[in-house]
């Protein structure tokens, strides 16, 4: 490989690979580093149709992961598949990534977000009663009661969906007010189906084969309550992949990295775009977006550069 390249991207998801593809269109020398063994990031997570998308029509995330990676294979020896970063000196410019040490005059992270995860609450546990994404199989809560977790748009749309086919819903989550937008909360207020419990946190499940109850705990008066309950439906936040760059660029409260309206980062000469940027828009179409838009920025710092 070159000494110095003119652009490393980390993260083979949407938003690396359609920066991937724009930056290689307009002749910069770019390497992409995916952690995985194939290109995608979390697409394989999406088990729904996609019908947002202005490429086309998916069944699922597997199916655009597919299009996805035909699409890159413009990209050739450019992309460098099992190469998860594991340490970085933004300050240098420079990534360490499958036993290599990759120079660039500019770094786009584009690492994405992992799920976040109950240890309470495993995925699929008592025979896929405990679930964290319902369109897989909605039909499996048809007249029980399944209790949802989350208060953010994710969470609030679930319990309207559950609403027309369970028993009852009852919505738990951490904070004093429902985080979702207001028109989807005034849906869910009208709805006599779902209750709605702020301050509460997951304690434990009971059951055997199935789930039979959900322990729920409100911390600020100490009261535990225990729900009988057939599912168990989990939309809480996500977790940014910002590891080998804490302490190098500015983050939020949550760590995932601030940025400018060009996609710049607080350090010169690095970016990022997709869902680790703070205050994403986590859809598919944004990342593809966000890929192709901050190609520009990165373009004029390297010219600046040279």
């Amino acid at each position: 490989m070159p000494d110095q390249r003119d652009l490393v991207i980390v993260g083979g998801g949407v938003a690396g690979v359609s920066a991937a593809l724009e930056c290689a269109d307009i002749k910069l020398d770019v390497v992409l580093l995916e952690a995985r063994a194939a290109l995608g990031g979390q697409l394989t997570e999406i088990t729904h149709p996609l019908h947002n998308v202005a490429t086309g029509q998916f069944s699922d995330g597997q199916a655009l992961q597919a299009s996805l990676q035909d699409a890159a294979g413009l990209l050739g020896e450019r992309v460098l598949l099992e190469h998860p970063v594991t340490e970085a000196s933004l300050a240098e410019g420079w990534v360490e990534a499958g036993g290599q040490r990759l120079s660039a005059k500019a770094v786009l992270i584009a690492s994405g977000s992992t799920p976040e995860r109950l240890p309470e609450a495993p995925d699929g546990a008592f025979g896929g009663d405990v679930t964290y994404e319902i369109e897989s199989d909605p039909d499996r809560f048809k007249g029980k009661t399944v209790v949802v977790i989350g208060g953010g748009d994710s969470a609030t749309l679930d319990a309207l969906a559950l609403a027309s086919i369970a028993s009852s819903v009852l919505l738990a989550h951490r904070s004093p007010q429902l985080t979702a937008r207001h028109d989807i909360v005034a849906q869910l207020r009208a709805d006599k189906r779902i209750e709605d419990l702020p301050g509460w946190d997951l304690v434990s499940l009971e059951g055997d084969d199935h789930l039979e109850a959900v322990v729920l705990a409100h911390p600020a008066t100490g009261e535990r309550r225990t729900v009988t309950a057939g599912g168990l439906d989990i939309k809480i936040s996500r977790d940014p992949s910002t590891g080998p760059f804490q302490g190098q660029v500015d983050l939020d409260h949550r760590g995932f990295v601030v940025v400018d309206g060009a996609l710049r980062t607080s350090r010169p000469g690095v970016f990022a775009a997709g869902d680790v940027v703070s205050g994403a828009y986590w859809r598919v179409s944004s990342a593809i977006g966000q890929g192709s838009l901050v190609s520009r920025a990165i373009l004029e710092f390297v010219q600046e550069s040279r």
